[in-house]
């Protein structure tokens, strides 16, 4: 089993991935082995530093990227009877990994319940129960690192329509993908929902960040005709 993580060198701006590799099953024993592909050299590599003992379930999870540091939610699997779950980084500039709690309230449930988002340049964390289908708490770090700021956003409720919530527009608006196998834009302020008009079901789609690059911007300026606007 393995687990990716994408971002960028803060001072290089070079691309990186990182690949958390569990060589057996999830154990207190067995630490995951970390391999970095870096842009440019285009080649894997190992990492020195120790991973801690903390587990994600499959390559599917979610993962954010922020202040330099790639973000995932993990569980202790050394707890017995229930879950401790956390806030997994590892900095692309220090090729180091730290962890940041949750609150009890997130902390406790069940670790597939959960995936970190971005909500502009703060952390968020999206609780859907395992019971109460159709529903779904989004939290949001005020203040990064600090574990006390875990804010409570809002819930969204639509019994028998939302299937997962995928992550935010940069109007506010929540991406979801429904039971009836839509993608919807949903407004937290009024509620409203308004078809994209994309189909596929949950597992199918992944909400992320886009931003331009200089050297896109090179490409696109070096290929543009003289007639362009």
């Amino acid at each position: 089993m393995f687990v990716l993580g994408f971002g960028a060198h803060p001072t290089t701006h070079e691309y990186k991935v990182v690949r958390l590799v569990y060589l057996t099953t999830y154990s207190s024993h067995f630490a995951p082995k970390v391999e970095l592909f870096t842009q440019g050299t285009g080649l894997w590599r190992c990492i020195d530093s120790a991973a801690p003992p903390y587990c994600m379930v499959e390559f599917m999870w979610s993962q954010a990227f922020v202040n330099e540091a790639v973000h995932w939610v993990a569980f202790d699997p050394r707890v017995v009877d229930g879950f401790r779950n956390l806030i997994l980084s590892f900095n692309m500039g220090t090729e180091a990994f730290s962890e940041m709690m949750l609150l009890p309230t997130l902390a406790d449930q069940h670790p597939s319940c959960l995936s970190v988002k971005l909500f502009g340049e703060s952390l968020a964390v999206f609780w859907s129960g395992l019971i109460s289908a159709g529903f779904c708490c989004i939290w949001v770090m005020k203040e990064y690192g600090d574990a006390e700021s875990w804010t409570k956003l809002f819930s969204i409720n639509l019994p028998d329509v939302l299937d997962k919530a995928l992550g935010f527009r940069k109007n506010g608006e929540v991406l979801l993908s429904t039971n009836m196998n839509w993608l919807l834009s949903y407004h937290p302020g009024t509620q409203k929902m308004t078809n994209t008009g994309i189909v596929g079901n949950s597992y199918s789609f992944n909400v992320d960040v886009f931003m331009a690059t200089l050297k896109y911007l090179q490409s696109v300026f070096a290929h543009r005709r003289p007639s362009d606007p």
